[in-house]
């Protein structure tokens, strides 16, 4: 993991498209953020494989929500980025650079959600444009 203090994108940020699978409550991972600081499961596409057998949602790691500065991003002061849902799409970069292990969501990609929207389907099992 990088440390912090180090400059980021000296090692090659990495940028990164995913689709949200678990919102933090549970309901699709069986995984709830205890830690309640808003994190999601993402499948990052070309990272991770799409073949849910092989990598479920309960084992994709968590990603951090980066909060606009009116929040202070602090267990227990700030705004929760609880507009996300299963099936967002989502722009985001890996802290860590070619280490992969630190992802932060940095926004939502506007998209065309088939067959309904989220709450219709488990995320990923339908099409969007």
């Amino acid at each position: 993991m990088a440390e912090f203090g180090t400059v980021m994108g000296q090692d090659g940020l990495k940028w990164w498209v995913g689709t949200v699978e678990d919102r933090g409550s549970g309901q699709y991972s069986g995984e709830k953020d205890n830690l309640k600081l808003g994190r999601i499961k993402v499948r990052i596409h070309g990272h991770h494989t799409e073949d849910k057998g092989k990598l479920p949602t309960k084992d994709l790691q968590w990603c951090y929500v980066m909060n606009s500065t009116s929040s202070a991003s602090i267990s227990g002061i700030g705004r929760s980025p609880t507009g996300i849902t299963e099936g967002t799409k989502v722009l985001g970069f890996f802290m860590d650079g070619d280490g992969g292990q630190v992802p932060i969501v940095f926004g939502t990609i506007p998209h065309i959600q088939q067959k309904g929207g989220s709450g219709d389907q488990a995320p990923g099992s339908g099409s969007s444009v």
